[in-house]
């Protein structure tokens, strides 16, 4: 499968942060070896067995470094779980409260998990005019907010860096779908959307889902690391297709 490339975003196979350089790099890394091992199978014919065949994407992956799978598997089932609330509540099928944070200027919505725990959008108005975004699960509120600030924080350094070019003459438009709908909700006009959502309460409450996936991804990367994948059925399909609309990227 050939990677499609990336306006906005890096062409890197893997990112990582953190405040230790050292384990930012080997987050990177593990990010590129689930990148591999997902490129290698989604369109294999082992798709199937992974749960790509119910959702293509790559949700619910996860690769981990260490001795023990189960360290791969958390990871992999905290990711699954922050994108089914994501798409349930954007999708209206999904309750989600208004939670105070940490971070100054940085405002948050609380999901509740389908197997406990919770997912926290946050998001703000960045320096250079934007908004920005970011999305995490955790077993609690506060640590669900650590992490969905830390992916808002990369949110708008990428976002800054690509306004810039763009005000300094690069005219270059993202074509592909996520970086697209990034792009939109960093405007007025997809704030006022997302704040739309935000006012409308859900129509039901959040369904427990089937799980279509959850085991290891074999491969060459299990030389170095463990590549595990819990996939769970998304509420619809809706967020493949190509509406910038959809809150999802």
């Amino acid at each position: 499968m050939q990677k499609k490339p990336q306006t906005i975003y890096s062409n890197a196979d893997g990112t990582g942060s953190h405040a230790v350089a050292g384990i930012a790099r080997h987050m990177a890394i593990s990010e590129a070896l689930e990148r591999w091992a997902y490129y290698a199978t989604v369109r294999s014919s082992r798709a199937g067995e992974f749960g790509f065949e119910v959702d293509p994407s790559s949700n619910g992956m996860s690769a981990f470094p260490g001795m023990f799978r189960r360290d791969a598997r958390r990871k992999a089932v905290l990711e699954a779980v922050e994108r089914y609330c994501l798409l349930s509540w954007w999708e209206g099928l999904a309750e989600g409260h208004e939670v105070a944070t940490d971070w100054p200027g940085v405002s948050a919505v609380a999901i509740d998990g389908p197997f406990g725990g919770v997912s926290v959008v946050a998001y703000a108005r960045a320096q250079w005019g934007g908004y920005v975004y970011g999305y995490g699960a955790e077993e609690s509120v506060g640590a669900a907010c650590e992490r969905a600030v830390v992916e808002l924080a990369r949110h708008d350094m990428v976002l800054r860096a690509w306004w810039l070019g763009f005000v300094a003459g690069d005219k270059t438009l993202p074509t592909g779908l996520f970086e697209r709908r990034c792009l939109f909700f960093a405007s007025e006009e997809g704030y006022q959307l997302f704040r739309e959502r935000l006012a409308r309460p859900a129509g039901r409450a959040l369904v427990r889902p089937e799980v279509v996936c959850d085991c290891e991804i074999p491969g060459p990367w299990s030389e170095y690391a463990t590549v595990w994948r819990f996939a769970l059925q998304p509420p619809s399909r809706e967020f493949l297709e190509p509406d910038e609309r959809y809150f999802f990227w």
